[in-house]
């Protein structure tokens, strides 16, 4: 019998640049440059931010396009108390199903997403550690 391995593998290892693998995230157009999105900010993010938080603790709102996922992806994101929550607010691949037939989700399920999202961020975070705040807002015409 031979003292010589049956199998060798040698590996090199470079570092070297690397982006690493991509995350949908917002992207940097916003609502201050598209319409569409002002319009779902205003229609969807307005009243349900406005409700969970009070007006010394929301710093910022924003409604962006999002990179790095599916093609037409909202998010929504919120700088309160100093602290950042951005999450998806619509996609065009979400669905509900009404009558067994497929549609794009409505302005009021993505606002009850939303809020549903924002809820437990803020019993999460530093400035509502444990508050169980809950959203009452109504969407403009409703």
């Amino acid at each position: 019998m031979s003292d010589e391995p049956a199998y060798r593998s040698r590996l090199t290892l470079r570092p070297g640049p690397s982006a690493g693998p991509t995350h949908p995230r917002p992207g940097d157009v916003t609502d201050a440059e598209d319409p569409e999105l002002a319009r779902l900010r205003d229609a969807v993010a307005v009243p349900v931010v406005t409700s969970l938080l009070t007006a010394r603790e929301l710093e910022q709102l924003t409604v962006h396009h999002g990179v790095d996922g599916d093609e037409g992806d909202v998010w929504v994101r919120v700088v309160a108390a100093g602290e950042v929550f951005q999450d998806w607010l619509t996609s065009p691949v979400w669905r509900s199903l009404e009558a067994g037939a497929e549609r794009p989700f409505t302005a009021e399920e993505c606002a009850a997403r939303l809020a549903d999202h924002l809820e437990d961020w803020i019993a999460e975070s530093r400035f509502g550690w444990g508050q169980q705040r809950s959203a009452r807002y109504v969407l403009p015409g409703s």
